[in-house]
Parts: structure tokens; sequence; C-alpha cells
């Protein structure tokens, strides 16, 4: 927020893009979270033994009509509502901010929601919505080659400027994500 409210200040307009992930918490696969604990993270013997215990053997059951299904393996994912999910979530997925600012793009993220934005005079909206779509395309596929799933139809982008701005040309109405044009909305 403080970042958008300075580049209205300055008279910049910002593109705000809010990227929605499918199950991201499910989808997290055990031996790439464990191989990121030890090589990017330094995590080794009987620490990343601990994780690995804590990931493995991990079952899941099901109750449809008061009949218990037999207990199925978890070969993916972090337990939800515990501590340790949405930072074992943060840390599998940090490559992504190396990702993003190659782009010239900002972002915040918690656990699995990501915001991306930029911010660029009215003149420059045209370059900086090509900016965002371009990050996004490899933001989809880093997150393909680490059994993530962005999901387009729930993604949202906001064009923030001022009541003042005089854009050259008409402004964008959407960003193109995959396969799917995002109108920008107003609220999100």
């Amino acid at each position: 927020m403080n970042d958008v409210l300075h580049a209205l200040d300055n008279g910049d307009v910002s593109l705000l893009t809010l990227l929605d992930l499918s199950a991201a918490f499910d989808t997290i696969d055990h031996n790439i979270l464990l191989q990121r604990l030890e090589h990017l993270y330094g995590i080794s013997g009987t620490p990343l033994n601990w994780f690995r215990s804590y990931l493995s053997n991990r079952t899941q059951t099901v109750i449809i009509n008061n009949k218990l299904s037999q207990p199925s393996m978890l070969n993916f994912g972090v337990p939800q509502g515990s501590v340790l999910g949405p930072i074992l979530f943060i840390l599998y997925t940090k490559p992504l901010t190396t990702l993003i600012r190659q782009h010239s793009i900002s972002n915040q993220s918690f656990a699995d929601d990501t915001q991306l934005y930029n911010s660029c005079r009215p003149d420059q909206i045209d370059a900086s919505v090509q900016s965002m779509q371009d990050c996004i395309s490899d933001v989809k596929t880093w997150m393909t080659a680490n059994k993530l799933k962005l999901n387009d139809d729930k993604t949202e982008s906001l064009l923030i400027a001022s009541n003042r701005t005089h854009f050259p040309n008409p402004p964008p109405i959407s960003i193109h994500i995959g396969n799917t044009d995002i109108p920008f909305s107003s609220q999100a």
C-alpha cells in the first residue's frame, strides 16, 4: 500500500496483480522442499531428518455417509493450520522472488498469497503491462516445474491511477494471463 501511495504522490500509476494458486499447500513436493531446505538454506543432518520425518508417513481419510475410507498416503503437501505450513510454503517458493525481480517487478508474499506490482509514468503503462505479463508467464512456468498451479480465472489485477492521471493513449483494460484476459478490477 505504501509503495502504491508513494507512486500516486509522484504522479505515477501502479499495476497490481494478485495471484491465486489452486490448492497451494496440498501440492508441495516433499522431495523438492527437502532439497531446498538443504541446498538453499543449509539445513542438514538432524534438523533435515526432523523435517523429513515431519513430512513423511502422513495419511488422509475421508468420511462419506458415515463411512470411513482407507487411509491414503500423502506424498505431497504441508499441513494446513499448522505453524510450519505457511513457513514451509514460503521457503518452498522463495526462488520466485529472484525470478520476479528479474522482470523489475516488486512482490509481497505471505504463504500462498502473492502480489506483484510495478509503477510507471502514465505514458509507460503499455510497457509496464507487458513486463507484468512476461513475469507472470515465467512465474507460471516455474510453478508448473515445481508442482504448483496458478489459477488464471481467480487471479485479479488492478490499474491504480489518480483521477487526475492523463494517459497519452487510452489505458489498457486488461492483462493477459495464460489463455485468459483478466479485466482490470476497481477493487480486490
